[in-house]
């Protein structure tokens, strides 16, 4: 009897042992305890809760993004910009398509084929992306910027090698070392003062190229984008080529905290240096300048960076040309060269949906909810007009400013066009800058024109060669051609400018130059 009372009695005092603890806990829990265990940075909060600042383009540098180690005067964890993207509600493709209708779809959207086309899966075109691929997709995004994987480089890390202005420039070999020359000849003729860094892959450069470029400008050096010691690393894809990573591998890896990247194809027409003081570039830090087309209302990658279609009043862009503060947007330029790391599968998945680098930066921006600056002036067309044939070859890229002037003259489709061709424009029309087309209302960002990309035949070449392989041109379809003098002053740049700096080399160079094989 004894032994049963002892054993109620503890049995009791147990009971009254648990009861005070779980009294505590609860006194702890409401008291703020709660706080320090459920309101940790990596838990997500209520959809209804998350805010997201239309300011967060002002952010001072990269780590201001991440922010999510401190509290605020209350005690609560202040929650990071990138957290908060990671927590919004989810944009379906249905919501995500919405706002994007145009009445005829293929005059504003044609860069794609349908079904297959270039060798990519393009399926999608036609038959929209069911939500769980791009529920996954979505996902492994938040989980690079989250740095679930150790996945980011940390700026704090590097901040202390980046500053000042710069040009980044890269190609390091054949055609595109050819057209360097020309960039800085010109950058000299405008009275250009910015350093300038050429990036190259591998062997490409050797010493005697770079000799010959350092004699040339005056601040001039070089970066093997395959050095293991760079910040970020690069490979050589075998099955994509090297090309399209080595942009952003080459900002990351620059020493320069504002940067302008130049296309090797891509000629100034003023002193770039000032657009570093544009007020567009002083807002975003960042200037993404236009391409032709827009991007289409069912693309994945609306749904998968959680965007609602923005392309009734958005451009494509095109990296030609490209203004960024590395010192705010480290993080953002990962991303964007997270969406094309080669030979890995989201790699792979993402160069079905998008054309090489240039939407990269785009979508990097819409991913992480950040604005960025666009010129206020859409593409003009430059090119040659003979027998009423317009070829456009050249887009005119403008400052990004209000009414800004004729900034860049990129040649992405002069590179198509054929030897003979060029020689016979020089010696009998004067030259290849001839004419321009340009939309009256190129500043209106929801005006459509009639453009398109088509083959040049040459059927105006007298003498034309058997079997001369047919160039690209652009053309808005439905504007007359005006003189190019019109939109460029002579003494920035004109043929005869071209010609001195060195722009007709292709003139002389016979090296076989074909669209099918990539050898421009």
């Amino acid at each position: 009897m004894m032994l049963n009372a002892l054993s109620n009695r503890s049995y009791r005092l147990g009971l009254a042992a648990a009861a005070g603890i779980l009294t505590i806990f609860f006194f702890l829990w409401g008291s703020g305890w709660r706080t320090e265990t459920i309101q940790k940075p990596w838990q997500r909060k209520p959809f209804d809760h998350v805010e997201i600042s239309e300011y967060a383009h002002r952010l001072p540098y990269a780590d201001a993004f991440l922010g999510h180690n401190g509290k605020d005067e209350g005690g609560k964890y202040i929650y990071g910009h990138f957290d908060n993207v990671t927590m919004l509600p989810t944009v379906t493709m249905s919501e995500a398509k919405a706002p994007c209708h145009w009445d005829d779809p293929s005059k504003v959207n044609f860069a794609f084929g349908e079904e297959s086309g270039w060798g990519m899966d393009l399926s999608w075109t036609t038959t929209d992306r069911g939500e769980r691929e791009l529920r996954t997709m979505r996902n492994q995004i938040y989980d690079f910027i989250s740095n679930k994987n150790n996945s980011l480089i940390p700026y704090d890390f590097y901040a202390d090698r980046f500053e000042g202005r710069g040009i980044v420039i890269v190609g390091g070999q054949g055609r595109s070392l050819k057209r360097v020359r020309v960039i800085l000849k010109q950058l000299k003729h405008l009275g250009c003062k910015l350093p300038v860094e050429l990036h190259y892959w591998g062997a490409e450069m050797d010493t005697a190229a770079r000799k010959e470029l350092s004699t040339m400008w005056h601040d001039i050096t070089f970066s093997n984008i395959a050095n293991p010691a760079n910040i970020m690393g690069s490979t050589y894809n075998r099955m994509y080529g090297i090309h399209y990573h080595l942009k952003i591998a080459a900002l990351i890896n620059a020493r320069f905290e504002d940067i302008l990247l130049l296309d090797s194809d891509n000629i100034p027409v003023i002193d770039p240096d000032q657009l570093f003081d544009s007020q567009v570039y002083k807002e975003y830090g960042t200037v993404f300048w236009p391409d032709i087309q827009r991007t289409r209302a069912n693309n994945p990658l609306w749904p998968i960076t959680n965007t609602p279609c923005r392309s009734v009043e958005e451009w494509e862009l095109e990296s030609g040309q490209l203004l960024v503060n590395k010192k705010k947007f480290f993080y953002h330029l990962q991303l964007a060269g997270w969406f094309i790391d080669p030979d890995t599968e989201h790699g792979n998945y993402f160069h079905h949906v998008m054309l090489g680098d240039k939407d990269t930066f785009r979508f990097a921006w819409h991913a992480l909810k950040t604005k960025f600056g666009v010129p206020s002036r859409w593409i003009t067309s430059v090119g040659t007009y003979n027998d009423g044939f317009y070829c456009g070859h050249t887009f005119a890229q403008h400052h990004p400013d209000p009414g800004g002037p004729v900034a860049f003259l990129h040649g992405g489709l002069l590179k198509t066009m054929r030897r003979e061709v060029v020689v016979w424009q020089k010696d009998t029309n004067g030259g290849i800058f001839q004419y321009y087309k340009r939309d009256p209302h190129d500043e209106d960002k929801t005006s459509n024109t009639n453009v398109g990309i088509k083959w040049d035949a040459q059927a105006y070449l007298p003498n034309k060669p058997a079997g001369m392989e047919a160039g690209w041109c652009t053309d808005f379809f439905d504007l007359e051609p005006r003189p190019f003098s019109e939109v460029v002053p002579a003494s920035q740049f004109s043929d005869h400018v071209f010609e001195e700096i060195g722009g007709y080399w292709m003139i002389e160079d016979d090296t076989p130059v074909s669209i099918t094989d990539g050898n421009l």
